[in-house]
């Protein structure tokens, strides 16, 4: 059997999860398919008997990079002799804020129309890429906490179990203002600049760009208006030589080494517990005790080790 997960990761965080259901979705041939615009040969959901859909959450939406790539997505044939699409969905975000479960309702409905049929839908929270950063002891519990929810998501999807699906909720109405974000990140993109007494002309933000939005022109670096707000350009700039305009206050730069530091025996583990305090309980708590239940209830371990880290 054959599954595809279609992911779009700014600065990796998505894709490191899609590599980890690759891991454990043993039964099938799994292709991680990275979104870009400068995609030309884009795989056929109708070529795979299980597809998965991934996105990191901005402002409470997915990107506007993967909405327009699900909704060009060709339909599924033939449903009268095979039956909808088996789909799965997953997100990550920076924080375990209710409001992100419901990041996937556009992608839901285009899916749908097209027969995809959607079995589970899961947020998972990773390492800031703005705002603060976050601690090696919070990268470690949130990579061994993503591990064991991609095991029970992976238990789920082969008994056919379907988990809820957070579609159009009252808690929610507000969500859609939050995609002015789609508008900002064009305005946003002139406003970016380039240390020049920091850089080294890596060029690693010209190659690393999913909208191709970043060019040299005349040995100067030009930001067009094509920008995702994904924030790879600026994370992974080797020397921190990159400002993003209005957000700079928020930049977070540089490699967390998820998957060294999880496998770090002398970083504590969980860090999400009782003992947190103020914005972080807030942003945090109910996220990873909900989870633990969830764990609890489906038979998943933590595995804080033998996480098979060098297999990914």
């Amino acid at each position: 059997m054959k599954a595809i997960i279609y992911v779009f990761s700014g600065t990796g965080n998505t894709r490191l999860v899609a590599g980890i259901y690759q891991k454990y979705l043993t039964e099938y041939e799994t292709t991680i398919f990275d979104i870009k615009v400068q995609n030309t040969q884009i795989p056929d959901p109708n070529d795979f008997d299980l597809c998965g859909f991934a996105f990191p959450v901005h402002g409470f939406n997915a990107p506007k990079i993967f909405t327009d790539f699900v909704k060009k997505l060709p339909a599924i044939r033939d449903l009268n002799s095979t039956g909808k699409k088996k789909t799965f969905i997953f997100k990550t975000s920076g924080e375990g804020l209710t409001f992100n479960l419901y990041s996937s309702q556009i992608t839901i409905r285009t899916l749908e129309r097209k027969g995809f049929e959607i079995f589970t839908d899961h947020h998972f929270v990773m390492p800031y890429n703005m705002i603060f950063r976050h601690s090696p002891e919070m990268v470690k519990s949130e990579y061994i906490y993503a591990d064991a929810r991609v095991r029970m998501n992976v238990k789920q999807l082969r008994e056919n179990s379907k988990t809820k699906i957070y579609r159009r909720s009252i808690k929610a109405w507000f969500l859609p203002i939050f995609r002015i974000e789609w508008l900002y990140a064009k305005a946003q993109g002139p406003f970016m600049k380039v240390d020049t007494k920091k850089c080294i002309n890596c060029q690693k933000c010209v190659k690393i760009c999913p909208y191709q939005n970043i060019k040299i022109v005349d040995g100067k670096f030009k930001f067009g208006t094509n920008c995702a707000l994904c924030v790879a350009c600026s994370f992974n700039c080797p020397t921190s030589a990159i400002s993003i305009g209005l957000l700079n206050g928020w930049k977070v730069n540089g490699d967390y080494k998820i998957v060294k530091t999880a496998s770090d025996s002398s970083i504590k583990f969980p860090y999400f517990n009782n003992d947190l305090k103020g914005l972080k309980r807030w942003a945090y708590l109910k996220h990873f005790k909900n989870l633990q239940k969830e764990l609890e209830q489906n038979n998943i371990p933590l595995q804080e080790t033998d996480l098979n880290l060098k297999k990914l």
